[in-house]
């Protein structure tokens, strides 16, 4: 059984939804908008492991009996009925517990995620995840993070003389739009003293996303004249181009090392191929928005998704009979009800 957490109609959800329907994988929806209405009941026990209940409008759901799970949950403190409450409102309280409890069954059952939360934190860090990236054999490119202004200029000013220009954006997992710098950019730098900015050397080259789903990956090269292809028509006022490749051997498998050393079953790796044929690597999304990429190409990322939790199954016990993940000498804990 596949249970899928999110938000239903969002499109990487309904996708996830659609393609488990398709295939006839049985699965089970936890909608999150029934936070306030869902019960979570959990027990760790040293011979059983995980034991529980997932309580929602559509019935109960056995945690047991949960084989994968996709999850993609928005952030709570965001959820529409509790985001402008107080901090101590009961309703907050509440929801913050539940979501707690339930990245605690996530971030320890022993069956497929993708991906767990605890997995996805490497990307609240670029310069963290860069590093992995980094000792996973990709090239990054030239990096400068600061609240220096004078330090930006420099950065600019050197490689520009070198031929290039410079990228900004977040340094954090916050959403963000990839903006080239330029000369207006100078009179705003004082701002960057109340927030530390990355600021790299625009690489030249062929934009790739790269899902990788398990051992599975699916490319797609996008042609586009903006900065951030995301918002190709707002920067260049044309839409992206996008179109489904195959890459060679060893990237593929590089992509794969690489999602397998951040625990991240799934996720989309941003490349650019330079002319030179390099793979620069700028960074891995944790929870990937794929339906973009899927209904502009067609690539089967959702099926791959739903074969991949669907053939997971619980993890093995060991011959001695003991719990999952080593918990064999764990006394049996009881967490509250949410």
């Amino acid at each position: 059984m596949i249970l899928i957490a999110g938000i239903p109609d969002e499109p990487p959800v309904a996708l996830a939804i659609a393609a488990a329907e398709e295939s006839g994988a049985a699965h089970v929806v936890f909608d999150q908008r029934d936070h306030l209405s869902a019960g979570l009941k959990l027990r760790l026990d040293a011979a059983a492991g995980w034991q529980g209940t997932l309580s929602t409008a559509a019935g109960v759901i056995d945690l047991q009996a949960i084989d994968g799970v996709y999850v993609r949950l928005m952030d709570e403190r965001y959820l529409p009925d509790v985001v402008d409450l107080p901090s101590n409102a009961p309703e907050r309280l509440r929801t913050a517990r539940f979501h707690s409890l339930l990245h605690d069954w996530l971030n320890s059952a022993p069956v497929r995620i993708a991906s767990r939360p605890r997995a996805m934190l490497s990307n609240m860090s670029k310069t963290y995840q860069a590093g992995i990236i980094h000792r996973c054999g990709f090239d990054i490119p030239e990096t400068l993070v600061t609240n220096d202004p004078d330090a930006v200029l420099d950065f600019v000013d050197r490689l520009a003389a070198e031929g290039d220009d410079v990228v900004y954006k977040s340094v954090s997992g916050t959403r963000s739009i990839v903006q080239t710098f330029r000369a207006a950019d100078r009179a705003r730098l004082s701002h960057i003293r109340w927030c530390p900015t990355q600021f790299q050397r625009k690489v030249r080259g062929t934009d790739v996303r790269v899902h990788v789903v398990g051992a599975r990956v699916f490319a797609t090269r996008i042609e586009s004249e903006a900065t951030d292809y995301r918002y190709s028509a707002r920067q260049s006022g044309s839409d992206a181009k996008l179109t489904s490749i195959d890459l060679e051997p060893g990237l593929q498998k590089a992509c794969v090392a690489l999602s397998a050393a951040l625990d991240l079953p799934f996720t989309g790796i941003d490349l650019r191929l330079t002319p030179e044929g390099d793979a620069i690597c700028f960074e891995a999304n944790p929870c990937p928005a794929y339906s973009y990429y899927q209904s502009r190409t067609g690539a089967p990322i959702a099926a791959a998704l739903i074969d991949w939790l669907a053939a997971g199954g619980a993890l093995t016990r060991t011959k001695a009979g003991l719990a999952p993940n080593g918990m064999d000498r764990l006394p049996a804990v009881s967490q509250p009800s949410a």
